[in-house]
């Protein structure tokens, strides 16, 4: 057997063959050293010294293995060196083979076509008007009646503002909310709006006047120049809460969130709620109403500041 030289992160260090059954010699920096066997051999090399300890490192590895000889060798085919650098013969063409060259085609671009982003369909309410009379009735029956109005003048508002929703940017979306809750914000919207504009108009319609002793008569049998008119104080104050009421529902809109459920908080705010009873009433995350709430007060310090300087 001819010398062998160790791995090259072992050293690379010769090893040569000594007498049949007679051990290895390796040739160290530090001189020759002979081990009486093969594995005593490679428990050297591996570690890096002509005298391993007894606790060394054993790789547990054949002769033939580690120094990649028999099966553990490199089956890669012998190449001469020359062969690399010499032009690759060109074949001589065939009349057969000219006429059977078929014409180079040029391959046509790839058009990928995405699929349109379906919108969702909305509320069936063929189908389930049912149920949103229910879940109104549930939630804003006596709150209506409290107001004084018709729950079932209200319930048709309602079923028509889910109609202008279906055909409008926020309809009924399963994924991303429940039928409850969507059915629930819609209505809160709705009432809120509703009970804004007539209670406007109640208070802006006057059907007669009060007298000295606060006893309400009709105008021509009331005494006008003692009476103090208030209507045009009423319509100063109402016109700067739509004013107001308009700028946040435009800031809502800009910073992404949802414009109703600003109006919503708005109406709330006036009545003297805080912030538990609003996420109760308007079954929202309280962090969510936390977050319109100040969006609300920032677009209201930010309105009377513009209001300031116009009247300065």
């Amino acid at each position: 057997m001819q010398a062998v030289y160790a791995r090259s992160e072992h050293g690379g260090y010769r090893v040569r063959p000594l007498t049949p059954d007679s051990g290895f010699q390796v040739e160290w920096p530090e001189g020759h050293v002979a081990y009486p066997s093969a594995r005593q051999t490679i428990i050297a090399l591996v570690n890096r010294t002509p005298e391993p300890t007894p606790n060394a490192y054993d790789p547990h590895m054949t002769f033939d293995r580690y120094f990649r000889r028999g099966r553990f060798g490199d089956t890669a085919p012998e190449v001469d060196v020359f062969d690399l650098f010499r032009p690759a013969p060109t074949p001589t063409p065939t009349p057969l083979a000219v006429a059977a060259k078929a014409p180079k085609v040029t391959p046509r671009p790839t058009l990928t076509v995405h699929a349109p982003k379906i919108k969702p369909a909305g509320i069936d309410m063929a189908s389930r008007s049912k149920e949103v009379r229910k879940l109104f009735y549930a939630g804003f029956g006596r709150k209506v009646q409290r107001y004084g109005y018709d729950p079932e003048d209200v319930l048709q508002e309602v079923y028509k503002g889910l109609l202008v929703r279906n055909d409008g940017v926020c309809p009924f979306d399963p994924s991303k909310s429940s039928f409850g809750h969507y059915v629930h914000m819609v209505c809160g919207c709705i009432v809120s709006n509703y009970h804004r504009r007539y209670s406007r108009l109640s208070r802006n319609e006057v059907f007669g006047v009060s007298n000295r002793d606060g006893e309400m008569v009709d105008v021509a049998e009331a005494d006008l120049f003692g009476v103090d008119a208030i209507q045009e104080d009423n319509s100063s104050l109402l016109s700067s809460v739509e004013a107001l009421t308009t700028h946040i529902t435009r800031a809502a809109e800009e910073a992404g969130y949802d414009p109703a459920l600003a109006t919503t908080c708005v109406d709330y705010l006036y009545e003297g709620r805080r912030n538990k009873e609003i996420v109760e009433a308007t079954g929202t995350s309280p962090s969510m109403v936390s977050k319109v709430l100040r969006l609300v007060r920032d677009a209201a310090r930010e309105w009377q500041a513009m209001s300031t300087m116009a009247l300065a």
